[in-house]
């Protein structure tokens, strides 16, 4: 048996550049591994089966993840695959994309197949937008549909940065929020202020520069994600923001102590936990 950690993300920036001739939105966004994470186990089987809370088996990602790793591989197996869930679903923390990511790079493992990071990314894109970045994670920009990856070095704030992540438990659609932020005249701009402030190492900078296209939707829509705003300001968040399309919202701490802090406070009624950089 293989274990992995499927570890969440955040954006720190999300743009919405374009809108392809295929539907697929273009984007211009820096994403953030941090210390939320799901636990995928395998192990070797003839056949692919995945248990994994509320979607088991086909429907899940996981499993689409193992039947494209197999056909990638040319392999004949399988694989019995467990996932232990923490990270919030549909809440914009790339839970499911998480958990494929580690699926590929699990089942590399497993079968000795050696392939590279760029291959499993290549099997990745397949799967959806944000599993190609979580196959390394750390901090990316990321442009095209998510596909474009380009890590950023710089960024060597984890002794000092925490976040508090935050989901009230509603079940944001990523379908539904493009659907609606297409209503919107969404000036296009891009991360080049965020990655200044990352380049610089400055936190203060960091939490003044994040960034979300998807906010001012989410807020009209979801009332709970303006009172996570306010306790995480209450709780002394550097900067706040949401996470994907929604509807997890993060807060900036220069502490974990104070991220846990906060944390407490609000998971008395919402999913709520500390973190920091991955």
């Amino acid at each position: 048996m293989i274990t992995e950690k499927a570890y969440a993300k955040i954006n720190l920036t999300l743009n919405i550049t374009g809108k392809r001739v295929d539907g697929y939105h273009t984007l211009d966004t820096i994403m953030q591994t941090v210390s939320l994470y799901d636990t995928v186990f395998a192990v070797k089987r003839p056949d692919i089966t995945v248990t994994c809370g509320r979607i088991p088996g086909r429907g899940n990602i996981a499993c689409k993840a193992a039947e494209a790793f197999f056909a990638h591989t040319g392999l004949a197996g399988g694989a019995e695959i467990i996932i232990k869930k923490v990270i919030p679903v549909r809440g914009g923390f790339g839970g499911g994309s998480a958990d494929a990511a580690a699926v590929l790079r699990g089942l590399n493992r497993l079968y000795k197949t050696g392939l590279s990071y760029r291959e499993l990314r290549e099997i990745a894109v397949s799967l959806g937008a944000d599993v190609p970045f979580l196959i390394e994670g750390g901090t990316c920009l990321c442009t095209g549909i998510g596909d474009i990856i380009e890590p950023i070095k710089a960024f060597n704030i984890t002794g000092s940065a925490a976040y508090c992540v935050c989901a009230a438990g509603i079940g944001a659609s990523t379908v539904r929020m493009f659907r609606e932020i297409d209503k919107h005249n969404i000036s296009v701009s891009d991360s080049e202020k965020m990655l200044k402030s990352l380049a610089a190492n400055d936190i203060f900078a960091i939490a003044a520069n994040l960034h979300n296209d998807f906010m001012p939707v989410c807020r009209e829509l979801f009332p709970e994600i303006s009172a996570l705003e306010k306790e995480l300001a209450d709780n002394g968040a550097l900067g706040i923001s949401l996470t994907g399309s929604g509807s997890g919202v993060f807060g900036m701490f220069d502490s974990y102590e104070k991220a846990e802090k906060a944390a407490e406070s609000i998971r008395k009624h919402a999913f709520a936990k500390a973190a920091v950089p991955v």
